[in-house]
């Protein structure tokens, strides 16, 4: 009997063991799933079905698939999120190779935890490592094609070892306008000299105006479509390197991306916000 009981106690084990199936609080110690090559085209939100391809995770709760609130809601192929909580939708898998579109369009509500600063979202892609792991309970760490009033497209390392040794290293290289190295707000250039990021680096879009301020009232960038109306975000990752298209311009391009694959996160950061039409296509 007692061999029975154990035998039971280590198959039962083995099963709660699949990141699929941990929903437990707090940051979630996971093993990252294989990449997968991305071979042909993926609708990752169709028939407001979240769960196919994505769990919910939120600040307050620390744990997967548990969103009491209804920060997160989907119809049709549109995520729509409140903003009520800070967190995120995560894909279940993890992808490599790939160009990533979707639509994105702020919309205001009565609910948002935030009203005054300027509205925010994000992509998060080559995410690794546990949930919750930057920012207190937040997000994985991992590499940002930032979504914001007036900069969309900018680039930041999302996570700093200092604060956790344990987390994955994240770090890549790219070309900023020489008279912005080295300031906090530092342009892409493609001809500038070489920098190198890691632990919360940020590089903004090319066309970022130097005079941007985190507020409400920020103008929008030079081809943003009027709030309310909608925005077109594309990543294009190939190898170690990611390029980054905002309405169809390009505004940034980074190589030597480590990770470089990864999960891909859809942001709440206390705006509402809507996503739509969010598919994964090969790269040549």
């Amino acid at each position: 009997m007692n061999r029975l009981l154990g035998a039971f106690a280590l198959a039962l084990a083995g099963c709660c063991c699949t990141h699929d199936q941990l929903d437990v609080p707090g940051p979630v110690e996971t093993v990252d799933p294989v990449p997968k090559k991305v071979t042909k085209r993926i609708c990752l939100l169709e028939n407001g079905d979240i769960g196919k391809y994505w769990y919910t995770w939120l600040k307050s709760v620390q744990k997967r698939n548990a969103d009491p609130n209804g920060v997160f809601t989907a119809e049709g192929s549109t995520l729509k999120v409140s903003g009520t909580d800070m967190g995120c939708v995560t894909t279940r898998d993890a992808y490599r190779d790939y160009r990533l579109t979707l639509e994105f369009r702020y919309v205001d509500n009565d609910v948002q935890l935030n009203k005054t600063a300027a509205r925010d979202g994000g992509i998060l892609f080559h995410s690794n490592g546990p949930d919750g792991a930057y920012g207190k309970g937040i997000w994985m760490y991992s590499f940002e094609y930032n979504v914001i009033q007036g900069a969309s497209g900018d680039l930041i390392v999302v996570g700093n070892r200092a604060n956790r040794p344990d987390a994955p290293h994240f770090s890549c290289k790219g070309n900023v306008d020489a008279a912005t190295k080295g300031k906090a707000s530092q342009h892409w250039d493609p001809n500038g000299p070489e920098i190198e990021l890691k632990d919360g680096g940020r590089v903004r879009r090319c066309d970022v105006d130097l005079e941007w301020k985190n507020l409400k009232t920020q103008p929008l960038s030079p081809n943003e479509r009027p709030i309310g109306e909608w925005n077109k975000a594309e990543v294009v990752c190939k190898g170690d390197s990611a390029a980054f298209f905002f309405n169809g311009k390009k505004v940034a391009e980074f190589r030597e991306l480590k990770p470089s694959a990864g999960r891909i996160q859809l942001q709440s950061e206390g705006f509402g916000i809507e996503y739509r039409n969010i598919v994964l296509e090969p790269v040549d």
